[in-house]
């Protein structure tokens, strides 16, 4: 039963990306708004792709057998971007956006890099004690969630789904981390650090270019 709950846990997974890829693409060549049928028409040509046999095996396995176990966040974002670009919907702030980067990059610092730093530690290890690392996970989502942030939700979802043991891992801390997310994370962090820093000096040599 739970291998059967994995793989259409994992299909969907991959529908809604590409449904996701396929409608941002729509979008950028015919930015009129789309219709009901246009919408259901991508998911079925996003299921499509998604069973597209690629020498024998279907896309989506090729997918997973890539990256077994992408976390919750991550999987979480896809979902997000789906809603943004297919329904409409924009359930995730800049706030957000901010602090599901921030914490993908402070978290995947500090469990792939930290071996490198402190040879006796291992932080990984720790995720193997499913109470503690979900007493520490379920702190983060209560402040986030108090703090108004709905990105709060995605580590609920990673609660939930270590409860159910909906990965192959059972590591917890693969539930919230993993590192195309991490990379991912630094880049989008990157990025935004950059445009901070470039914005008061636009500013400033705006300012001294007023008479």
């Amino acid at each position: 039963m739970r291998e059967q709950a994995l793989v259409v846990f994992y299909v969907a997974a991959v529908i809604l990306l590409l449904w996701a890829g396929l409608a941002a693409v729509a979008r950028r060549f015919a930015p009129a708004r789309f219709s009901c049928l246009s919408r259901l028409l991508l998911g079925v040509g996003a299921a499509g792709i998604a069973f597209m046999p690629i020498g024998g095996v279907p896309l989506w396995v090729r997918a997973f057998s890539f990256h077994p176990n992408p976390c919750l966040p991550l999987l979480g974002l896809g979902v997000v971007v789906w809603g943004r670009v297919v329904l409409e919907r924009s359930w995730f702030g800049r706030e957000d956006w901010h602090a599901l980067w921030s914490f993908g990059a402070v978290a995947g610092t500090i469990l792939y890099v930290h071996p490198l730093v402190a040879t006796d530690v291992d932080v990984y290890f720790w995720g193997w004690e499913r109470g503690v690392a979900a007493s520490v996970l379920g702190a983060l989502a209560v402040l986030a969630i108090a703090g108004g942030l709905r990105a709060g939700l995605l580590l609920v979802a990673a609660l939930a789904a270590l409860g159910l043991d909906a990965l192959e891992s059972r590591n917890a801390w693969d539930y919230v981390i993993d590192p195309f997310y991490w990379l991912l994370s630094l880049g989008m962090l990157g990025a935004i650090l950059v445009r901070s820093a470039r914005r008061p000096r636009r500013a400033g040599t705006a300012a001294a270019g007023t008479p």
